[in-house]
C-alpha cells in the first residue's frame, strides 16, 4: 500500500441521501493498478469493499462504515467512433453522454437525464425506465470493459448477465466497470428531449429533499402506494412519489425504520420486495 492513501473521514456527501457518518477507510482509485493494491490490502486485511460513483442508489446503514469505501476518480473522457459509436468512461456522468448524443442527432437513454449517476453506476445496476417499459442503458451498449483478479476484460453485450436493474456487475467490488462502447442511430428531433425530461421530472419526482430515487426494485405497489406520506423524524415515504424515500435527517437510522415497515408488511401478505438501494455497512 505504499503508493495509496487510506484515510477516514466524517461527511455527508457520499449519499445522495446526505445522511452522515463516519467513515474509516476512505480511498480513491485512480487507475487499475490502484484497485488491483486495494483489493490485496482488503483481503488481507478482511475489510468489504465499496467502489462509489455518485452515491445515487447507495445507502450507508451505520454511523460509523468500516468498509473500504473507494471513490471512482478513473480519468474521464468521451471518445467518438466510427458508425455513431462512442466510447465513454466510467467516471464520465449520464448526463454529458446524454449532452453529446442531442448535440449530435443521435437517440440515446433520454430517460436516465433525471438520474444523477456515472456511466459505470448505470451500468453496473442496468439503469432504465421502469419495468413496464423494458428499456434500459443496455439498448444502447455494444461492449463493457473492466477490471477483474489483475486483467483487463471485454465483453459484448450479449454476454453479460443482467437482469431488471441487476447485472453481473451489481455489488461485485472487485470488478471495476472502465469503460464502455455505446452504438446510437442519429435521429431529427421535435424538441429537446433532455428539457423534456426535466419538465416530466418536475411534475413526477420529489426532489424536495435529498433522496436515491426508487427504493425497491421489486414490489407491491398498492402496498406502497398506502405508504405515500409515512413518516419518522425528518424522514418520510414522499407523499409524491411512489417508492422514493426522502429525508432532511444526518442519520439513516430513520430511512432504515421505513424500510422495514415496508418489508414487514410485504412478508405478512406474502408479497415479494427487494432493495434496489445498495447498502454499505
Amino acid at each position: 500500500m505504499s503508493n495509496l492513501k487510506i484515510e477516514s473521514l466524517t461527511s455527508n456527501s457520499l449519499s445522495h441521501y446526505r445522511t452522515r457518518h463516519n467513515f474509516e477507510r476512505v480511498g480513491e482509485i485512480n487507475s487499475v493498478d490502484d484497485l488491483q493494491e486495494y483489493c490485496n490490502w482488503a483481503k488481507e486485511k478482511e475489510v468489504n469493499i465499496y467502489i462509489i460513483g455518485n452515491g445515487s442508489n447507495t445507502l450507508f446503514v451505520k454511523k460509523n462504515i468500516s468498509s473500504l469505501v473507494l471513490k471512482n476518480k478513473l480519468p474521464k473522457y468521451t471518445n467518438p467512433l466510427p458508425d455513431n459509436r462512442l466510447e465513454v468512461s466510467s467516471s464520465v456522468s449520464i448526463m454529458e453522454v446524454l449532452k453529446y448524443c442531442y448535440q449530435n442527432s443521435m437517440n440515446s437513454f433520454y430517460y436516465l437525464a433525471s438520474v444523477p449517476a456515472t456511466i459505470g453506476g448505470a451500468l453496473a445496476m442496468n439503469a432504465g425506465r421502469g419495468r413496464q417499459h423494458g428499456c434500459t442503458i443496455y439498448d444502447f451498449v455494444e461492449s463493457v470493459t473492466f477490471f477483474e483478479d489483475g486483467c483487463i476484460k471485454t465483453l459484448e453485450n450479449s454476454q453479460i448477465v443482467r437482469d431488471y436493474r441487476e447485472t453481473m456487475f451489481t455489488g461485485m467490488h472487485s470488478k471495476l466497470i472502465l469503460s464502455a462502447v455505446f452504438k446510437f442511430e442519429q435521429t431529427q428531433f421535435t424538441e429537446n428531449p433532455l428539457t423534456s425530461r426535466q419538465v416530466w421530472a418536475k411534475e413526477h419526482q420529489d426532489n424536495t429533499a435529498p433522496n436515491c430515487g426508487s427504493v425497491f426494485k421489486t414490489a407491491n405497489y398498492r402496498i406502497l402506494e398506502k405508504l405515500k406520506g409515512l413518516s419518522t423524524g425528518k424522514t418520510m415515504f414522499s407523499a409524491k412519489t411512489s417508492n422514493w424515500i426522502i429525508t432532511k435527517s444526518q442519520s439513516s437510522y430513520s430511512i432504515i425504520i421505513l424500510i422495514k415497515i415496508a418489508q414487514i408488511l410485504h412478508f405478512i401478505t406474502r408479497q415479494k420486495i427487494v432493495l434496489e438501494l445498495i447498502t454499505i455497512d
